[in-house]
């Protein structure tokens, strides 16, 4: 006859899916749940303003880096017009036309005629 071993077959149980009623979520856990969920909404909107504060700030700040461009560059251009007349008020001959002008001073011998339309204005450009 056969020996019966020591060693027995343990029953086999079948294969069951994991259990599709789980546990719901307990009181204490649904609440903390929405206060995050509530502090992660008030974060994001919060962070939103932030960001569109900050974008319009960036815009004004452009615009007046524009504007003080072009305002540099009418200054600079006023500037060299300056630099030129005193280089000029340096000039004898540019001062002496510059007075007779302005003044009506003539040289001797030298007669001065006004035209119409011309009368008080000053020809500075060197024409």
């Amino acid at each position: 006859m056969m020996e019966q071993s020591k060693i027995k077959r343990m029953p086999q149980r079948p294969l069951t899916p994991p259990r599709a009623d789980k546990p719901k979520l307990s009181r204490l856990h649904k609440i903390r749940l929405r206060l995050l969920l509530g502090v992660l909404a008030l974060i994001l909107v919060v962070g939103g303003w932030q960001l569109y504060h900050v974008h319009t700030q960036i815009q004004q700040s452009q615009a007046q880096v524009t504007q003080a461009k072009s305002q540099l560059k009418s200054v600079e251009a006023k500037k060299q017009a300056l630099k030129v007349q005193v280089d000029q008020l340096h000039n004898d001959d540019y001062l002496a036309k510059l007075v007779r002008q302005k003044y009506m001073v003539s040289k001797s011998g030298e007669v001065i005629f006004e035209l119409p339309g011309t009368a008080g204005k000053l020809n500075l450009n060197g024409n």
